[in-house]
């Protein structure tokens, strides 16, 4: 019966863990940051151009700053 305690308690474990990771997310999707500054696709667009809002490139894929994000959110 204690083995089985220690599994459970070791999987919770790794499931908090987990949770934590994702929680802690350093870039947001261009979809994500639409959606958290309540603005469209074209507008953060428009906001990389003028240098309001850069965005960061991953291969062909487009992310915002998760701080930048919040300090734009947050003036």
């Amino acid at each position: 019966m204690q083995d089985f305690e220690q599994v459970v308690y070791k999987v919770l474990e790794k499931m908090q863990l987990n949770q934590v990771s994702k929680d802690e997310k350093e870039f947001y999707t261009r979809e994500e940051t639409a959606k958290l500054l309540d603005v469209s696709l074209t507008t953060l667009f428009h906001w990389n151009n003028d240098g309001t809002l850069k965005n960061i490139k991953i291969g062909k894929r487009v992310y915002y700053s998760k701080n930048e994000v919040l300090a734009r959110l947050n003036p």
